[in-house]
């Protein structure tokens, strides 16, 4: 069974206060804002966050010197 990462992208964005994910009007880009900070800028092939959540996430947490509440990912095994 395959994590459900957008369920994942979800709570590390509600866990870490000030989070917010924002696509840029009329554009695949999105953002990753801490406070009004945007530390993170990705183009994506589409608008849907849940379509690329898994790559959404990875690449949030590879930022370096951020400090961020990153929630355990748990994969039940059939």
């Amino acid at each position: 069974m395959a994590a459900d990462y957008s369920k994942i992208l979800d709570k590390l964005v509600r866990l870490n206060r000030g989070m917010n994910l924002k696509l840029r009007d009329n554009t695949n880009i999105l953002d990753v804002n801490i406070y009004n900070q945007t530390l993170l800028t990705l183009e994506l092939e589409s608008t849907d966050l849940d379509k690329h959540s898994e790559y959404i996430y990875n690449r949030i947490i590879e930022l370096e010197n951020v400090t961020m509440y990153i929630p355990s990912v748990y994969i039940k095994e059939d």
